[in-house]
């Protein structure tokens, strides 16, 4: 199942997944992952906004750390989150960041 919705979505056929998941993390690190999944497709967000969404707008930082540990990086799309100076990080390398973002025609002026 997931093998088929992974190749949809990169085939540009699926905009959200249907999969069951249970990621391991801290409870702010869960916190932040479920909000992220309300960051849609082809929408892109700051890690400011993000932690403003869980009413915690100095968490920036803990924001992006939290990100970083992201066992599920497509299927929960930290790729949509982005620094307010730029693009910003990426587990898997701001290269695929920018794929990401291009596949799903996200708009930003630095990618």
């Amino acid at each position: 199942m997931a093998q088929e919705q992974l190749s949809e979505y990169f085939e540009r056929t699926r905009t959200t997944f249907s999969l069951p998941l249970e990621p391991v993390g801290t409870p702010f690190q869960m916190e932040v992952w479920v909000e992220l999944g309300a960051v849609g497709y082809g929408e892109v967000l700051s890690y400011t906004g993000l932690a403003t969404r869980l009413r915690s707008p100095r968490s920036a930082r803990a924001v992006a750390n939290a990100l970083g540990a992201n066992p599920l990086p497509i299927v929960i799309p930290c790729h949509r989150i982005l620094a307010t100076d730029g693009i910003g990080g990426y587990a898997g390398g701001v290269d695929k960041k920018r794929i990401l973002l291009a596949l799903e025609a996200a708009p930003h002026q630095q990618l």
